[in-house]
């Protein structure tokens, strides 16, 4: 009795460390390190491209910075699976909507 319980107790611990690990890729392709969490911004610009696609949907946008010229932002949306669950469609957002979009600043100047 007692060999069985001891291999159904590493059986268990073996599982929930796999478990575990195989979540550590995940975790890493979800990071927000490239992002200034401290400093949000809200975005206001032109849309001029809206990507409908897997694993996520991006929104590009024309905005106006301080000196009044134009910069390029891309928005990472959720996926499309997931915004169409909460009502969106291909046909949500089209180019030349002006839109809003709270966002943490990229740590580098690519937008």
């Amino acid at each position: 009795m007692k060999n069985c319980f001891t291999v159904a107790m590493v059986m268990s611990l073996a599982l929930a460390s796999t478990l575990l690990l195989s979540a550590l890729p995940a975790s890493a392709h979800h990071s927000s390190a490239a992002f200034d969490l401290q400093h949000p911004v809200t975005v206001k610009g032109k849309v001029t491209k809206f990507d409908w696609s897997n694993p996520h949907a991006f929104i590009y946008l024309d905005v106006l910075n301080k000196n009044g010229k134009t910069d390029e932002w891309r928005v990472e949306a959720n996926s499309p699976n997931m915004l169409s669950r909460v009502g969106w469609k291909r046909e949500t957002i089209k180019e030349g909507d002006e839109i809003a979009s709270p966002a943490p600043p990229p740590r580098t100047a690519r937008r």
